[in-house]
């Protein structure tokens, strides 16, 4: 074995060890990772139950799938949901990749 696989194995090793404790379990419910989310990145939408805000985050879901762009859907949700400026980014975003990742893949 080359002295660069040698040196490789064990990084390779090590990257895919960090990627798969950071992979998000398989059981989890796309409701419940958007939500994670949101909260991780300090998005909500003022007066909203979790329903309200899964309900508005499908609603993204939709409109895309409706022609809408990305970056028009990211100033709808802001101005629709009375986001924080910016907010609507992070909020497009953690519903394509939760609650609509076939959007997000293609």
């Amino acid at each position: 074995m080359s002295r660069t696989y040698r040196a490789l194995g064990p990084a390779a090793v090590a990257l895919t060890v960090a990627a798969l404790a950071a992979a998000p379990a398989a059981s989890a419910e796309p409701r419940d990772t958007f939500l994670d989310e949101l909260s991780t990145l300090n998005v909500s939408i003022p007066s909203a139950n979790q329903a309200d805000t899964v309900a508005a985050g499908y609603q993204v879901c939709d409109e895309l799938r409706g022609g809408v762009s990305v970056l028009d859907e990211m100033t709808n949700a802001e101005n629709n949901f009375q986001l924080q400026p910016g907010q609507g980014t992070l909020f497009v975003s953690a519903a394509t990749t939760n609650l609509c990742p076939d959007f997000a893949a293609g």
